[in-house]
């Protein structure tokens, strides 16, 4: 069957993986061996016991290996290192075992004794059943998990984006509501925070390159503001379907990487099949496959729902993929890809308490995520591989304000990215290059510029009281874009005074360029007055005036006082460099890899040092068991809206007026500046881990404590609070700036259990992972958007909570965060039906958020706010795919996925509203993709 996924298991990977998955076939050797035989990979693979040593193997040439367990007892294999064969690295890792291999029909490696495979050749002996080897093998130091794509194939993966597929991953959290019953049309990627940091705080990376959003990521969801637009870290939403690999780096993680205080988010995409192959499909779910659960209180205001986050009572979501792929000749390959997300939203134009007044009236709000992809690949001569890709992916949501005419807004988001990479292979240095450039947006377009406040007339009938309201607000640009280069240089090991060494390096440079654009005028009209005529006494048409007989009898009207935004633009230009080392030392049952990493810019204008140190302990020599401990320190990522809000509010001009018709608009006061901008110390988590790996019967019990303490995170206050009011003219008494007070400190207890390889039952096979994490977060320091929080946070005052006084800012973490869950994953490939099935269960653990009352109580002579606790239950839930293939005749299948989440229809509370009405998540949810390949 063709395209069939490769079963796998979930798998940490070494950071090599990257780049071990570029193909170089020899054309020369093509009439002696099977290409596969004689394919080259990238390999590094140090000196361990057999069977961990082919998993490692499996891993980075993405064949599967077939052994019985038994035959790979007591064997160890060499460290091999390099650009090899595949017929080289088996002969390497087999010498002297009494072993050999032989590569079956379906490209899977059997390993058997030497006599076996010979007789079998000659058609003498049957090939007894074999176990697979299920893909696992531990990361160095526990640093990352990874999902190959195999798993990413079969896993429910919803509207098909990266986070979506990261619920499997201990150290992941998700937003309280970001599975709502509200909003289930929505198709943009959630936030996520992984051991505690800030949703903002991770680095996100397609194929080396940075794609976070930096321009202003935590800007509140609404999209109706006069200064700006919501945002979310996530820069591009990749369709899944592109890529090969998904890696989060939690804890011990590699020097290599920078920009995070969370965590690393790596993805690899796909590189081209050899053979000519393609797919199309089409997906869809929609509200009537969907199982709301709604509070009783509020089922008659989410059924006419007026607004994206009140309700969305109705709605169709579909995906349209497309895929092709092959090799023009013996080196070069190209793949093409595009994928169509649509949501359509249906709501009612007026707000739901006004419905049984004026009727319902509907108005459609839709969202749209484009990806349209290219990626080549140039085998250019036995060392050296290049690789390019173009991902344009733009984004558009489509809102209306209800009761409001002509409010639709757009807002725009994604870009475009570039990417191209050399890896070198020489005979003492492996040396990847990588250039990028892109282009991410952040910004809003509306169908009016100007907001009206009218009388309600025959020509403006829609209002619902004395008053009709037209309009929006402008529009605003943002947008950054830049370039980045990388260098990367890998050296072979070193052999020195009883140790062998691994020096690895690199150096990275960067230019941003980030703007803020109101590129039109806009104005906000009120205070209207009687008019018999919109047409001056010089014969123009006036603007803001409307003929129409009004609810006071007057013939027409026309504004008499405005509020103007003018045109206006704001920039800066960033350049930035890094350079990180790290030694990675085998000092016999000793590995340690000490770091050191450098980063720079001229935004904060701070050079910033973060040491890297991992260590891991082979106790019984037989890598059975491994003890790991770490110390790390992480610098975090600058948000361009810190400086691009200085000056906004100045393009504000107040109490803009005109008597009548023939009058022309008064020039009018310009607002002071609300926001001031100094650069700040940039946030940074130190981390100190220690974990254990134990192999046993089968299965990898992998466990490990972190612990991250975050300070001079970024808390937005006030001049006053920081006791430095305003001394400059235009420079607003009431100012806002931004501080570095914010801290937390979270602990995470992680434990991963993982079969070494597949389970087999009755011709079925079946692999998975069990996954459970214990998480406190002490403190709880507010996103930088939040200026009143930010106030609160940083005076620090004595709260009442649960009887005891305790300082504001030591009050739990409010989101993002479970006290303990549990996630297990199994896939069954079944093969008999052509059939595989994935099954995630998650249960998360009830836990108890704190909440400000409003009331207050007496301590030492201080009135002091009195918090209570919200509790939420514990929620389980369970997502499960079936994907079915029927084969047609020359290497063609057509395919049918059925994704089904919340499989129970359980009923989970997401948040708890200050009137205790409570927002649960989306109950069962059914998903049908349909699709052809060849």
């Amino acid at each position: 069957m063709p395209n069939q996924p490769t079963l796998r298991s979930l798998r940490p990977c070494a950071l090599t993986c990257a780049i071990a998955l570029g193909l170089i076939p020899l054309a020369s050797q093509a009439n002696t061996a099977s290409d596969k035989q004689i394919s080259f990979y990238i390999y590094d693979i140090p000196a361990q016991p057999l069977a961990t040593a082919l998993l490692a193997f499996s891993n980075q040439s993405g064949l599967q290996v077939s052994a019985p367990s038994e035959l790979l007892a007591d064997h160890q294999a060499p460290a091999i290192q390099g650009q090899l064969s595949v017929l080289t690295v088996l002969g390497m890792l087999l010498e002297g075992s009494g072993l050999s291999w032989q590569l079956s029909d379906d490209d899977t490696v059997i390993i058997l004794p030497q006599q076996l495979i010979q007789s079998d050749a000659a058609g003498d002996v049957r090939l007894p059943t074999l176990q697979v080897l299920a893909e696992h093998t531990s990361s160095p130091y526990q640093s990352s998990n990874t999902l190959p794509r195999s798993v990413i194939e079969a896993l429910p993966a919803g509207n098909g984006d990266i986070t979506s597929l990261l619920k499997t991953n201990p150290a992941v959290q998700f937003d309280n509501s970001q599975q709502s019953s509200r909003t289930p049309g929505e198709i943009s990627p959630a936030d996520i925070s992984i051991n505690g940091a800030q949703f903002y705080q991770n680095a996100f990376i397609v194929d080396g390159m940075n794609m976070n959003n930096d321009i202003d990521p935590a800007q509140e969801d609404t999209p109706y503001r006069l200064f700006a637009v919501p945002g979310r870290s996530q820069g591009l939403a990749l369709d899944t379907d592109l890529l090969e690999e998904i890696e989060v780096l939690d804890s011990n993680v590699s020097a290599e990487y920078g920009g995070f205080n969370g965590g690393v988010v790596n993805a690899r995409t796909r590189d081209p099949k050899r053979e000519l192959s393609g797919s199309l499909s089409y997906q869809i779910t929609r509200s009537e496959w969907t199982e709301y659960h709604i509070d009783p209180v509020e089922a008659d205001d989410v059924e006419n729902a007026s607004s994206w986050d009140d309700g969305q009572p109705e709605f169709e979501k579909t995906t349209v993929r497309g895929t092709l792929e092959g090799y023009l000749n013996d080196d070069f390959g190209l793949l093409a890809s595009f994928s169509q997300k649509r949501s359509e939203i249906p709501l009612s134009f007026y707000s739901s308490h006004l419905v049984d007044t004026y009727g319902y009236r509907e108005e459609e709000q839709t969202r749209s995520i484009d990806n349209y992809f290219l990626k080549g690949i140039w085998h250019a001569s036995d060392r050296l591989t290049l690789r390019g890709s173009v991902a344009y992916a733009p984004e558009e949501a489509q809102y209306f304000r209800s009761n409001i005419a002509n409010s639709d807004i757009y807002i725009e988001s994604g870009g475009t990215q570039l990417n191209l990479e050399g890896v070198w292979q020489g005979d003492s240095l492996t040396l990847t290059q990588s250039l990028g450039w892109n282009q991410l947006e952040q910004s809003r377009n509306p169908d009016f510029d100007d907001y009206y406040a009218w009388r309600t007339s025959e020509s403006k009938w829609w209002g619902t009281g004395n008053s009709t309201l037209e309009g929006e607000f402008g529009d605003i640009e943002q947008q950054q874009s830049g370039w980045q280069y990388k260098l990367d240089a890998a050296a072979k090991p070193i052999n020195w005074l009883a140790s062998e060494h691994r020096l690895r390096g690199g150096l990275e440079i960067g230019e941003d360029e980030v703007f803020y654009e109101r590129t039109s005028e806009s104005s906000t009209y009120v205070t209207p007055r009687e008019t018999d005529t919109c047409t001056n006494s010089a014969g123009q048409q006036v603007d803001a005036c409307s003929m129409g007989l009004t609810n006071n009898g007057w013939a027409g009207q026309y504004m008499s006082r405005r509020t103007r935004y003018a045109a206006g633009d704001f920039s800066f230009t960033t350049l930035s460099w890094g350079a990180w080392l790290e030694d990675d030392i085998q000092i016999e049952q000793l590995r340690i890899r000490p770091g050191v990493r450098i980063d720079s810019d001229n935004y904060m204008d701070q050079t910033t040092i973060a040491p890297r140190f991992a260590a891991e302990y082979d106790l019984f020599a037989n890598g059975n068991t491994l003890l790991q401990a770490g110390a790390n320190r992480y610098y975090g990522r600058n948000i361009a809206a810190w400086r691009l809000q200085e000056g906004r509010n100045q393009l504000r001009y107040n109490s803009e007026t005109r008597a009548s018709i023939d009058d022309d608009w008064t020039v009018g006061t310009q607002a002071q500046n609300q926001v001031s901008f100094s650069q700040l110390n940039i946030a940074y988590d130190d981390e100190l881990m220690l974990g254990v790996v134990q192999r046993w019967n089968n299965l990898e019990f992998g466990l490990k404590y972190v612990n991250r303490k975050g300070r001079d995170q970024v808390v937005q206050v006030s001049g006053e609070t920081l006791g430095e009011p305003s001394t400059d003219p235009t420079l607003d008494d009431d100012y806002t700036t931004w501080a570095n007070e914010g801290k937390s400190e979270t602990d995470i207890f992680t434990l991963m259990v993982t079969p070494l390889r597949a389970y087999s039952l009755w011709g079925t096979s079946t692999s998975g992972q069990l996954a459970l994490d214990w998480t406190n977060s002490k403190s709880s320091a507010p996103t930088y958007f939040d200026d009143s929080a930010g106030e609160l946070y940083f005076e620090n005052p004595y709260i009442s909570y649960q009887g005891k006084f305790i300082r504001y800012a030591d009050r739990p973490a409010d989101n993002f965060t479970r006290p303990w869950t549990a996630r297990l994953t199994t896939i069954t490939q079944v093969p008999q039906a052509n059939l595989i099935w994935s099954n995630f269960f998650r249960y998360r653990a009830d836990y108890s958020k704190v909440a400000d009352t409003g009331e207050n109580i007496d301590y030492q002579g201080v009135s002091v706010d009195v918090w209570e606790v919200q509790d939420y239950g514990g929620a389980l839930t369970w997502d499960m795919r079936l994907a079915w293939a029927l084969d047609l005749p020359k290497q063609q299948e057509v395919f049918v996925n059925v994704d089904v989440f919340n499989v129970l229809n359980e009923r989970s509370a997401a948040e708890v509203s200050s009137n205790n009405t409570v927002t649960y998540e989306t109950g069962r949810q059914f998903w049908l993709e349909l699709g052809y390949r060849f």
